[in-house]
């Protein structure tokens, strides 16, 4: 009897302190969600069609990493390094120069896959590319018929973000820099916003890219802007992830939403 009400009682305590846990969580994600006290007037600009969420897996840069994850998201982010090298070889899958040693190409990670065409990928644009570079990545694509649409190209503002839109691909542009810092000054916020807006009007991107800690401003001041929002703090299992995810898929205008975990 003295070890069943011990049991008992450690079952109790588990199950206490989970939900102390998830309750703390949840609290703590929502607090992330509350919007700043707004010093202009939001934009009216509006979405015209609001278009299903896509659920991105930050950086599968290993053919290893997308096999591991097919079956879970509908989307993967990679990055793109474009290089001169002498066998006419230009382009790699990398975030940096350690990843760039493994000479990683587009093709190595779309044919780990069973079924390329049916993900959504987000090609975060690390070097200028050319028009040749633009052919390439098509050209790979095509050949695991992956559909144009599939394909969201993200780049900072430039001749790059140029070229992404005069092949009529899906642009992600990069947020300014410095975005949610206006240092609660209503003259410094008009000037960051009226930058970010001549920016979308000058490219007319897919969406608007940015990290989570700047999306409560992008949320405040641009609600209905098209976005797509990164959190890749986090690699671990976590309720908070679980929790940002429902979050976010209540903002209609959050087309794209990418996390980070573990390749396992």
């Amino acid at each position: 009897m003295r070890t069943y009400r011990l049991i008992l009682a450690l079952v109790l305590l588990v199950l206490v302190s989970a939900g102390a846990y998830t309750a703390f969580m949840y609290v703590y994600t929502e607090q992330k969600f509350i919007l700043p006290q707004l010093l202009t007037e939001p934009s009216d600009f509006a979405l015209a069609a609001p278009a299903k969420q896509i659920l991105f897996l930050h950086q599968v840069n290993t053919p290893r990493r997308a096999q591991k994850k097919e079956d879970k998201y509908s989307g993967f982010e990679l990055d793109l390094i474009a290089v001169t090298e002498a066998n006419g070889e230009r382009l790699y899958v990398a975030h940096d120069e350690k990843q760039l040693k493994n000479r990683v190409k587009l093709a190595n990670i779309f044919s780990a896959l069973r079924a390329p065409a049916e993900k959504y990928w987000w090609l975060d644009i690390k070097t200028d590319l050319t028009q040749a570079d633009i052919d390439y990545i098509l050209n790979t694509s095509k050949a695991f018929h992956i559909p144009q649409d599939h394909l969201y190209l993200e780049a900072n503002p430039g001749p790059t973000a140029r070229l992404i839109k005069k092949n009529n691909l899906n642009l992600l542009l990069q947020l300014i820099d410095g975005f949610e810092e206006d240092g609660q000054n209503a003259s410094q916020r008009a000037v960051i916003n009226e930058a970010a807006l001549k920016e979308w009007q000058e490219y007319k991107p897919a969406a608007v890219s940015a990290s989570f800690g700047k999306y409560i401003y992008l949320k405040a001041y641009f609600p209905n802007m098209p976005k797509a929002i990164y959190y890749s703090a986090t690699v671990r299992p976590s309720l908070k992830k679980t929790f940002l995810k429902r979050r976010m898929a209540e903002d209609p205008s959050v087309q794209i939403f990418m996390v980070d975990e573990y390749t396992f």
